[in-house]
């Protein structure tokens, strides 16, 4: 019964497997590769199956959750060498992360399930990565399969969102120097030093070259330091360098060139801090070696720029300024400038470009500026409502005094009354420690406050006539003689006279005039144009002369501009018809009689005189002159006759054809200073509050200043926190305040963000404050909104670090060794820090700027503010701790517009990697091996053969099936990536050409005279 069970079982199993071979045969597919390997092909492949395995994941980051995917390819040729590819739908995979030094972490998924298969046969799981220490790892995936087991790596750099700062010890090198740099690496979400932090330095020359790239890991408090020796070779120029980490990366660059430090430097300075109208400026100055000792007798020059909106004097631009000075035998130097005029408006600033020169001829630079004022006190304000003021309206007002040079006035008493009003008694507060006072202010209703115009100052002219060149025709090259040159630019005094044809609204003329001269020096001729200018510079040209020896032929080309002179305008009012050749000839008569006029002639809309014309019909001109009696203004008798006698000249061309016309020509005078006065413009008068400041300290008068501000809205909800600098743990109250356009309801609660926690405060109805308590630990900046209107509160850090540096002698000599004195200080308390410390001559600063203390402020994020309170105040200055007063902590407050968000989240990776798989690259190996062989069997044929025996095609493929069981007996590689031998029909082609027939035979009588293409009969024959 066994027997009989065990006959019937196979008989089945056989039914069941023709079968099943029946129903894949009907799919297209291999029934072995699915039953034994888990691989769906349409073929069973000609080989063994070769495997790749794929990894990818997304949003993976430490301690964060995030989906990883792996699956396996299998690949393999089918019968007629076609490459097939599926997927292997069976197998397990393994995760490890793998460091830098490649220590594997094994990781689990985090379901219970592990695991899952989706429709594409993905394997899939969430994985959370373990909190390791940044850098650059790597995710290996382990998958096992009936093809077997492979592994794929794919990168996971992990890296904390960090700031970056990189600084030089100095910014100027010469070739040969070291150059030595330090970078800062700071964890974004706290500041916190990123210790150990992974990073690479990049060095880059002035050509863009990378003459550096090295790996530098961050050390304690997170510093990372460096240097590169410069060849005496380097590049010259702009030099860049980077510290780059995952993606952060800070650059900071330095130039290299040759230099030599100043053996002595000048120092300029104004002894006071400004200056005032009537007061004549002061520069004290001294010129010292590096050593300290004084450079004697060095001559100084001073080159002066004024700065402002106030015009200076002409004669400050034109040498009124002194411009030279020489050292006594201290070295000391004094200048007096010229008095300040009584019209100082503003502010404006005198600067000076100083360059001292000593005994043996070297030169250095320096500088100074002088501040001039026209009032002892200087005032600048921010208020919540669009600085400016609300009439009628309780307004909050930040007002900050300081001397016009801006030094501030801290506890100044500051009384603000109405300009215009002596009645009023004005509003009182006093300064805090930044010089700003805050202050409830209503200004009362808005008045015309008029802005006078700038003093008008009379520029001096430049000459009406120069030349622009000169060319003498008979000269090699053109090129005029010393004394030809000097003979014309004589004549130029005597061309001034002819500018009256040029007026201010005709701006530069050019005119040309070529002439000979005879050889005693005479103006023989002279051809130029016919406009009545060129006919000015001709006639006085003509009367003329060169110096006497030769003939000359002279071109000139002359600059014309007018010369400031007044100016008659012409208004023609035509009777009957119209001349256009008279109106220009009335033009060219009203620039002749420029000369008339005196310098000081006084502007008039129309003189009481007219001109009345008629051109009759042989273009014949008659005029008479009229008299309008009761008309205001005039011309002197002796000016009028002058007039008249220009205008007696008039003619037309009476060649040209024309028709009688008759009119009258009226005549304004015009003169530089009233269009000087037009381009100053008038008054500006505007509606605002003209507010009077007065300051005191200590009861006695500082100075004052008026302070203009205009209208402002009031919006319809406003937020104010008091107070808005605060410590953790401190309540801060919120008060909500409606404008007269608030519509609706007040809210039932307010809340307050500080930090990652949500405060909230239910409100009371009809409420309008609430009070919030920040947490103990709280630092940074918590906000409250509310209908759009938002109210801040910024808490400093506790840790307040500060640097002393001290030298250990107060005076050394030349050759002693200093020693410096550091000491650090958190909280007031002795504490460790990380001090870098760069020393560099003082000199240095003449050639290049040196970096000043804030170097590294770009580090620490500071809020962003629509424009800095007081020009002064911003948002870096408050995260710095350099704000001390509450009311300047306040207005700095009112202007901020978005505040710093620490990144406090972890940066997630997402990436993917297959493992390499080339079949062809798997062939070349032992390709060259058999073809090695093949080339000895062939020679061992060419020697053994029947002579005229050749070798075709067919004998080269018996002599490569040989080649590879000559191979295989000295237990050599034959097969390709899939296991299978070495066929012919199989290879590449690049490398199947390799064994043509005519590629393998040494001598051409082995080869047959009917050459038959070898791809041609591989590709046919398949061997």
């Amino acid at each position: 019964m066994t027997e009989r069970f065990r006959r019937r079982w196979k008989t089945g199993g056989l039914v069941a497997l023709l079968v099943g071979a029946g129903v894949f045969a009907a799919w297209d597919v291999c029934l072995s590769a699915w039953v034994l390997r888990g691989v769906k092909v349409p073929q069973c492949p000609d080989g063994a199956f070769r495997q790749t395995v794929a990894v990818s994941f997304q949003e993976l980051g430490r301690d964060l959750p995030g989906t990883v995917s792996v699956w396996a390819d299998a690949h393999a040729p089918d019968a007629r060498g076609t490459l097939m590819s599926s997927r292997v739908r069976r197998g397990s995979a393994e995760l490890f992360l793998v460091d830098a030094e490649g220590k594997q972490t094994p990781l689990e998924p985090e379901k219970k399930d592990g695991w899952t298969r989706s429709d594409n046969d993905v394997l899939a799981a969430k994985v959370k990565l373990p909190v390791v220490t940044d850098g650059d790892y790597r995710l290996r995936a382990r998958v096992t399969t009936p093809l077997g087991t492979d592994t794929v790596d794919a990168a996971l750099p992990l890296y904390a969102p960090a700031v970056a700062h990189v600084l030089t010890d100095r910014p100027l090198y010469e070739p040969g120097n070291e150059v030595r740099f330090r970078a800062v690496v700071l964890r974004a979400k706290d500041l916190a030093p990123l210790d150990g932090r992974p990073g690479t330095w990049l060095l880059m020359d002035a050509a863009g070259e990378v003459v550096l790239e090295e790996r530098a890991p961050a050390g304690p408090w997170g510093v990372v330091t460096g240097g590169f020796p410069l060849d005496r070779g380097a590049a010259m120029g702009t030099w860049t360098l980077s510290w780059r980490s995952g993606a952060t990366q800070a650059n900071t660059t330095f130039q290299v060139k040759p230099f030599t430090l100043p053996r002595f430097q000048v120092e300029a300075l104004s002894p006071r801090p400004y200056w005032r109208a009537g007061e004549s400026p002061e520069v004290h100055g001294q010129v010292v070696y590096a050593s300290g000792a004084p450079v004697a007798n060095a001559e100084v020059e001073l080159t002066w720029q004024v700065h402002g909106d106030w015009p200076p004097p002409p004669e400050w631009s034109t040498g009124g300024l002194p411009t030279r000075a020489r050292a006594d035998a201290a070295g000391r130097f004094q200048v007096t400038l010229p008095r300040v005029p009584e019209d100082l408006r503003g502010q404006a600033r005198l600067s000076a470009h100083v360059v001292a020169r000593d005994a043996a001829g070297d030169r250095v630079a320096g500088a100074v500026s002088l501040l001039l004022s026209e009032d002892a006190l200087a005032v600048s304000s921010v208020t919540e409502l669009e600085d400016g003021l609300v009439e009628g309206f309780s307004n909050r007002v930040y007002l900050r005094a300081t001397t016009p040079d801006g030094r501030v006035l801290p506890g100044a008493e500051l009384t603000v009354t109405r300009a215009w009003d002596a009645r009023d008694e004005g509003v009182r507060g006093v300064t805090d420690e930044d010089g700003v006072a805050a202050f409830q202010l209503d200004p009362g209703p808005p008045v015309n406050v008029v802005v006078p115009p700038m003093p008008v100052r009379h520029q001096r002219l430049p000459p009406p006539v120069m030349l622009s060149s000169l060319r003498s025709l008979l000269e090699p090259g053109n090129e005029p003689t010393l004394q030809e040159r000097r003979a014309v630019e004589s004549w130029l005094p005597a061309l001034f006279p002819c500018a009256r044809f040029v007026l201010p609204s005709d701006g530069i003329a050019s005119v040309d005039l070529g002439l000979r001269s005879g050889a005693g020096g005479a103006v023989l001729d002279v051809v130029t144009g016919e406009d009545a200018l060129s006919s000015c510079m001709a006639q006085v040209v003509r009367s003329r002369g060169l110096p006497a020896g030769r003939e000359r032929v002279l071109a000139l080309s002359l600059r014309v501009e007018d010369q400031g002179m007044p100016w008659f305008e012409l208004v023609t009012e035509p009777a009957f018809g119209a001349s256009t050749s008279l109106v220009g000839a009335l033009e060219t008569a009203a620039k002749d009689a420029r000369a008339c006029l005196p310098m000081n002639a006084e502007p008039s809309s129309r003189l009481p005189l007219a001109l009345s014309w008629r051109v009759g019909a042989k273009q014949e001109v008659t005029t008479s002159w009229s008299t309008v009696p009761g008309a205001k203004g005039g011309l002197s008798p002796s000016v009028e006759a002058c007039v008249r006698e220009r205008f007696a000249r008039v003619k037309v061309d009476e060649s040209e054809p024309g028709k009688p016309a008759l009119g009258v020509m009226w005549l304004a005078v015009h003169s530089v200073s009233e269009v000087l006065e037009k381009e100053a413009g008038r008054a500006r008068t505007f509606l605002g509050y003209e507010l009077k400041v007065v300051a005191k300290v200590d009861g006695k008068p500082v100075g004052d200043t008026k302070w203009v501000l205009r209208p402002a809205s009031l919006p319809a909800l406003r937020l104010r926190a008091t107070p808005v600098l605060a410590r953790g743990g401190d309540e801060v109250r919120i008060d909500l305040m409606r404008g007269p356009g608030f519509r609706g309801q007040l809210p039932e609660e307010l809340k307050l963000q500080a930090g990652k926690e949500e405060l909230v405060v239910k409100l009371e109805k009809g409420a309008t404050s609430a009070r919030f308590r920040l947490p103990a630990d709280f630092e940074g900046w918590a906000e409250s909104t509310w209908a759009g209107a938002t109210a801040r509160v910024y808490v400093a850090p506790r840790a307040r670090l500060s640097v002393e540096v001290s030298p250990e002698k107060p005076v050394y000599a030349p050759g002693d060794l200093a020693r410096l004195q550091l000491r650090t200080q958190v909280d007031g308390q002795d504490g460790p820090a990380a001090v870098g410390l760069f020393g560099v001559d003082e000199t240095l600063g003449q050639l290049v700027p040196l970096p000043g203390g804030d170097a590294l402020a770009g580090v620490r994020p500071a809020p962003a503010t629509s424009q800095p309170a007081f020009g002064v105040l911003d948002g870096m200055a408050l995260a710095q701790g350099r704000i001390r007063g509450s009311n300047a902590a306040a207005a700095t407050l009112v202007r901020v517009s978005t505040v710093p968000m620490l990144q406090d989240v972890e940066a997630r990776v997402s990436a993917s990697a297959t493992s390499l798989f080339d079949a062809e690259a798997e062939v070349v190996e032992p390709f060259y091996a058999v073809l090695a062989e093949l080339h000895e069997q062939v020679r061992q044929w060419e020697e053994k053969a029947p002579e005229g025996e050749t070798l075709v095609p067919a004998g080269v493929a018996k002599l490569w099936s040989q080649a590879l069981l000559a191979c295989e007996k000295r237990g050599e590689k034959v097969t390709d990536a899939f296991g299978n031998r070495l066929r012919l029909s199989r290879l590449p082609r690049e490398l199947l050409e390799l064994t043509d027939p005519r590629a393998v035979v040494s001598r051409g009588t082995r080869l047959p005279e009917d050459v038959e293409n070898w791809n041609e009969w591989v590709a046919r024959e398949a061997p």
